[in-house]
């Protein structure tokens, strides 16, 4: 939601220079359109002269005016060039756009070595990404880049394989030259993460510089994706001497918010496999054949570029029972009771996720189509203290912080609370100008939580309810 612009329509800052609309909005910037299709950067003085301090933009690139009783500076900037937050979504992006990005990566990182540049504006026409904030975090350049290259979905870099796939107008030569443009290591042709991800099988430790697979406050999940999908994909010379030559299909069941969909994208990013999805937003058709069609491309696609993963969200509104089914639904659930049995032999890994165990047809739910059916919990007091403690590691934190208030509050809910906890504690901090977060933003972040949920409008229980 864009704030109120400091700037009226029509005001000249300075002599042919009009304003006509605000765009972006930050505590202490606003980016505005101006009447001749050009933009405009306009910042509180303090943040100009921090940028000038740690040599990222001169002062003397920037113009000035007193507005509202504050000392505002804004720069111009032409309309061919990009001038937007990092992490706007809606960039046209193309090889040349993207070595652009990758350019004011590389130089800012130089300027700046220890500095997230998560909350930072693209300033394309001076090859540099500005920092809103001070606070740093672990959000490395890799899942930076390959974020703004995906269009906002998180993948990093090194997960080439996945970002080429959400990336189709970009060959692997493409994005390797990108990823190394931007002075990151890119190990050629598919990437690190493909082939150096190695487990010692009895405490799940990786060897020598590889990555730990992990799910903070899922351990019981971890596990299972460890012996039953990650061991097989990475050591198939153990398995295939014994009949088994990939993972089999899953079923992941329970209630919304217990962190089903996260656990499989973090699983996706270990393995380096590109993610295929089947839900009604994107299969779904008003005409009787055409849902199995695109059923079936998603599985053909999924088979073109394996290993990949094939996510069935919500599959009891494919996979219900046919009992009184219309013949078009019964078609469908054909459609994948042929499909899933030989995805296997395709190596795509299938995903099952449902909120409704019970509803799905029971053909599906027998060994051999789906082997193994997990629920997933919403997270008890140990889970949300291990969640609490991973996410703290990875940001400055003040000594002396008690988790207790926050981790019975959030007992049995949604995963998601953590992340909007962790979020919300460090805006609050950077919105201060405070370097870490301290006991008091964590708690404030927790009463913007009750408050939040408080306010959810309650469903009327008056008449009939889906």
């Amino acid at each position: 939601m864009i704030r109120d612009p400091w700037f009226p329509k029509k005001y000249e800052p300075q002599k042919g220079v009009v304003v006509k609309s605000v765009v972006f909005a930050g505590d202490k910037w606003q980016i505005y359109k101006l009447f001749d299709e050009q933009n405009m950067l306009v910042v509180r003085h303090d943040l100009a002269t921090q940028w000038d301090s740690n040599k990222l933009l001169n002062k003397s690139v920037w113009s000035r005016v007193k507005f509202g009783g504050d000392v505002l500076s804004f720069i111009i900037s032409s309309d061919k060039y990009v001038l937007a937050p990092v992490d706007y979504k809606y960039f046209s992006v193309n090889k040349i756009s993207a070595l652009s990005f990758a350019a004011a990566l590389r130089e800012s990182r130089k300027i700046l070595p220890n500095v997230s540049f998560e909350n930072s504006l693209y300033v394309e026409q001076f090859s540099r990404l500005l920092p809103t904030s001070e606070l740093s975090s672990n959000v490395d350049d890799g899942l930076l880049l390959g974020t703004w290259l995906a269009g906002g979905v998180p993948v990093p870099t090194t997960s080439i394989r996945r970002l080429q796939s959400l990336t189709p107008n970009f060959s692997l030569d493409d994005l390797e030259e990108i990823i190394e443009d931007a002075g990151l290591i890119s190990d050629k042709k598919y990437g690190a993460a493909t082939r150096t991800k190695t487990y010692a099988s009895e405490n799940n430790k990786p060897i020598g510089k590889n990555t730990t697979f992990s799910l903070p406050g899922a351990a019981y999940l971890e596990k299972f994706f460890f012996e039953n999908v990650i061991d097989i994909a990475l050591h198939p010379e153990k398995y295939e001497p014994l009949g088994i030559s990939f993972p089999s299909p899953i079923i992941l069941y329970g209630k919304p918010g217990t962190g089903k969909t996260y656990a499989v994208e973090k699983l996706a990013e270990f393995l380096d496999w590109p993610v295929y999805s089947i839900c009604s937003s994107c299969v779904g058709s008003p005409y009787i054949h055409q849902t199995g069609q695109k059923i079936a491309a998603v599985f053909n696609k999924a088979s073109e570029t394996s290993p990949s993963i094939v996510i069935i969200d919500e599959m009891e509104a494919y996979l219900s029972k046919r009992d009184g089914a219309h013949d078009y639904k019964v078609e469908e659930v054909g459609e994948f009771l042929r499909l899933i049995p030989e995805a296997s032999k395709n190596k795509v890994f299938v995903v099952g996720m449902t909120n409704l165990l019970g509803s799905i047809d029971p053909a599906f739910l027998r060994t051999g189509r789906f082997d193994h059916k997990i629920e997933v919990r919403m997270p008890n007091k140990d889970d949300i203290k291990t969640m609490l403690d991973v996410s703290l590691s990875k940001l400055p934190v003040e000594d002396n912080i008690n988790l207790d208030k926050i981790i019975d509050t959030l007992i049995d809910k949604p995963r998601s609370d953590v992340a909007f906890i962790i979020k919300e504690a460090a805006r609050l901090t950077a919105f201060k100008g405070k370097l870490k977060i301290s006991q008091e933003e964590l708690d404030a972040a927790l009463q913007t939580r009750t408050m939040a949920v408080d306010a959810t409008p309650k469903r009327n229980q008056i008449g009939f309810r889906p």
